[in-house]
């Protein structure tokens, strides 16, 4: 045994030191890469994912932010039985912007897709809220004082309908109604005012009156909405329920996106 190892050359020496290290990480790292063996010269790697994505140029990590999904909608003074939102992107459908025409800007929507989100994006959705914005201004001045029915017209609205948010094959993940339990985060605070300038000549009368639904976020059971998935929200009436002008309805859905990195 003496004179066997004597006769071993520096590069025998070599192999047996490989192998012995191969060992050992067989036998204490029982996950090390199959490169690893494969550049000491023992084989042919077997390489696993995480051997690959240790050496990507193009990484796949994401971020996650908060960025609610919006779209928004007129409600004509004669009501409507229906209105389906999140399915006309930007550029398309019609604007409902203020002094606006042409198709929907990022003032009305933020989806880029029709009733879905584009590939490397994601949403997980934690609420819903409706944010409704009559057609009068909450201030009047006239003669007589005379409401100008925003008060009216987001009752009027709030009190009927119901909403449905489904997802994938027509699932139902939201259907409940009245629309009022829908209540925005956000409000114009203001209180009621009345004043009467008078002149020799004539009085008039200034009056405030605003009103917008309130209470507790609507939350849900979260929900995961993947890329290219597709959903869509409906607002139903069971008949036309009129109003006296022309108002702008918006839908937030509450929740993160999570989009790729690069």
């Amino acid at each position: 045994m003496k004179g066997f190892f004597t006769r071993l050359s520096i590069l025998d020496w070599g192999f047996i030191t490989l192998g012995l290290f191969g060992l050992f990480l067989l036998l204490y790292h029982p996950h090390a890469s199959g490169a690893v063996f494969a550049m000491m010269g023992l084989g042919r790697p077997i390489l696993t994912q995480s051997d690959l994505d240790q050496h990507r140029t193009a990484l796949a990590t994401q971020d996650i932010i908060y960025a609610p999904l919006f779209d928004s909608a007129l409600y004509g003074t004669a009501g409507q039985n229906q209105i389906v939102l999140f399915t006309s992107p930007v550029g398309q459908g019609v604007t409902s912007a203020p002094s606006a025409t042409g198709s929907k800007t990022l003032a009305d929507t933020n989806m880029t897709a029709a009733g879905q989100l584009t590939k490397g994006n994601e949403f997980f959705m934690i609420g819903q809220e409706l944010m409704l914005f009559p057609g009068q201004s909450p201030e009047v001045a006239s003669l007589t004082g005379a409401i100008n029915g925003f008060v009216n017209d987001t009752y009027t609205v709030g009190k009927s309908g119901f909403l449905t948010l489904q997802i994938g094959s027509n699932r139902n993940y939201i259907q409940d109604g009245p629309l009022m339990i829908f209540p925005p985060a956000v409000r114009l605070a203001v209180a009621g005012a009345a004043g009467a300038p008078t002149t020799a000549t004539i009085t008039s009368v200034l009056n405030m009156e605003y009103a917008s639904w309130t209470g507790e976020p609507y939350a849900i059971t979260p929900v995961y909405i993947e890329a290219t998935q597709g959903f869509q929200e409906v607002l139903q009436w069971p008949g036309a329920v009129p109003i006296n002008s022309t108002a702008r309805l918006f839908s937030r859905l509450r929740g993160y996106l999570i989009r790729n990195a690069q």
